[in-house]
């Protein structure tokens, strides 16, 4: 995949012959593409110039940059889909709960935008967008992703009642990231600097239908609830600390539907790192 100097390249290739104003900031687009193909740089470039000509705008603005990004990044705008005030109140909580999470934890991206606009499949969105690219990840950076994922639901556990929490991808996300840091990257707690084999091998065991035994088997298992259990223990530490600002986050939410990195800063100030969520010094 491109690299963030050949991903701006890609995009002034793109967006060369189409009418674009001068506040339009690729540099800062190409900072926000990280992971992204030519192909999915062409695709924004497209979508671009489309919802400025459907906006009936003779120039592709800022705004239509940032509707085609989100759009080939998520999915559109889901405008007919309209929420009632508790769905609202549940996606803005759930959201903040990412946000805020994901903003203390130290080896955590930084967020970049908030959202309980329904887009794609999602009610809400939150966006945590790297300062720059990297190759490589640690298992304290990880392990903060995991515990931002946790954050949602932790917070509606928090706001609404355990068992009024609702459904969302986010546990098949801890569970899939929990399980690529355990098998592929040596990362487990029993099982540091072991590896395993992937179905993609094509090596099966005959007891258990994957490459590894019924024992390791096992092992994974235990060890992916370890990480799941310890993400929502630190989810939950840091927003009980901050749970000033979480409503601060889901009130705000409610009130602007999304916000921009810009707009958190006075809102996430105050915000604390508790002991029990810090996994080092």
């Amino acid at each position: 995949l491109p690299e963030r100097k050949d991903r701006l390249a890609i995009l002034e290739v793109h967006f060369k012959n189409k009418p674009t104003a001068k506040s339009v900031n690729l540099e800062a687009l190409a900072a926000k593409t990280a992971g992204s193909s030519g192909a999915d740089l062409a695709n924004i470039a497209n979508e671009a110039a489309i919802t400025a000509a459907r906006l009936g705008h003779k120039e592709i603005t800022g705004a239509d940059l940032t509707e085609a990004f989100e759009r080939v990044a998520i999915g559109p705008e889901r405008k007919s889909k309209v929420m009632n005030e508790k769905e609202r109140k549940i996606t803005a909580y759930h959201e903040a709960g990412h946000a805020v999470v994901g903003h203390v934890l130290p080896d955590s991206d930084p967020v970049h935008k908030i959202t309980i606009i329904p887009r794609g499949h999602t009610g809400g969105v939150t966006w945590f967008l790297p300062p720059e690219d990297r190759s490589y990840k640690n298992i304290y950076e990880l392990k903060d992703t995991l515990a931002r994922a946790m954050g949602g639901r932790i917070a509606e556990k928090i706001i609404f009642g355990e068992d009024s929490v609702t459904t969302s991808s986010d546990l098949q996300h801890v569970a899939e990231l929990s399980k690529e840091m355990i098998i592929r990257e040596g990362m487990g707690n029993k099982t540091r600097n072991l590896v395993y084999p992937s179905e993609a091998t094509g090596y099966y065991t005959i007891s258990t239908g994957k490459p590894y035994s019924e024992k390791t088997a096992e092992l994974i298992d235990e060890e992916i609830a370890q990480f799941a259990n310890e993400a929502a223990k630190r989810a939950e530490a840091v927003l009980k600390a901050n749970h000033k600002v979480l409503d601060r986050v889901a009130e705000a939410l409610l009130e602007k539907e999304t916000l921009e990195e810009e707009d958190l800063k006075n809102i996430f100030e105050g915000s604390t790192l508790p002991d029990s969520a810090k996994l080092h010094d």
